[in-house]
């Protein structure tokens, strides 16, 4: 007989996979028609499943393109959480390394990540999705850095760095790709690490004199 534990354990394992599953089906479409040409109705007729269905995980369709929002968040608390001793810039530079090693998508430079963010830049939804969850990011980035350091939530300083971190990256990752379609990619990797060090060395110098460096 299961458990209510054990039941409950493979009705959430069910419920990944259904995401899972729409947000495959749904990247499919996207890739072949853009997203902006394709509907709700697409998505749960291809997947087998309802408008409803669909809607219950993903509220938003810009949701389904972005899926891996929350993954981010988790990524970066995670950081801090593995790097106790270290300052904010420092765990930044420790994440990137990690990520690195591991080729993980955020430092991944191929086809494929280019035609996603070409897809971004295609559609207006898309784009103003992207710099409100941007901007969510960079605030929920500023709290974790005031929470290690024990400031209040809203503390400038770690905004301030949060903010000069994370358009580095995106900056030096959009220039990375731009450069992946006709460059070896040592070079490509060399070139992203090197704008994001530049980042970080703004960073500390705007944290100079204290903890947050």
């Amino acid at each position: 007989m299961n458990t209510p534990q054990h039941t409950q354990g493979l009705r959430e394992q069910k419920k990944r996979l259904t995401r899972q599953q729409l947000s495959n089906t749904a990247t499919e479409l996207f890739i072949q028609h853009g997203f902006d040409n394709v509907t709700i109705a697409d998505i749960a007729a291809a997947a087998g499943v309802s408008k409803m269905t669909v809607f219950n995980y993903f509220p938003r369709k810009e949701e389904l393109y972005f899926d891996r929002i929350d993954e981010i968040h988790q990524l970066l608390q995670q950081a801090f959480d593995r790097h106790p001793g270290l300052a904010p810039v420092a765990v930044f530079s420790a994440l990137v390394q990690e990520l690195m090693s591991q080729q993980h998508p955020l430092v991944r430079m191929d086809r494929r990540v280019a035609a996603f963010w070409q897809g971004v830049h295609a559609s207006p939804s898309l784009q103003a999705y992207a710099l409100e969850q941007f901007a969510l990011l960079t605030q929920a980035l500023g709290a974790v850095i005031s929470s290690r350091l024990q400031r209040p939530d809203r503390d400038p300083l770690a905004q301030l760095i949060a903010s000069i971190v994370l358009n580095g990256w995106r900056i030096a990752f959009s220039d990375a790709l731009r450069l992946q379609q006709d460059q070896p990619a040592d070079a490509v990797r060399e070139h992203f690490l090197a704008l994001l060090e530049r980042s970080f060395h703004a960073a500390s110098a705007a944290a100079q004199d204290t903890p947050y460096a």
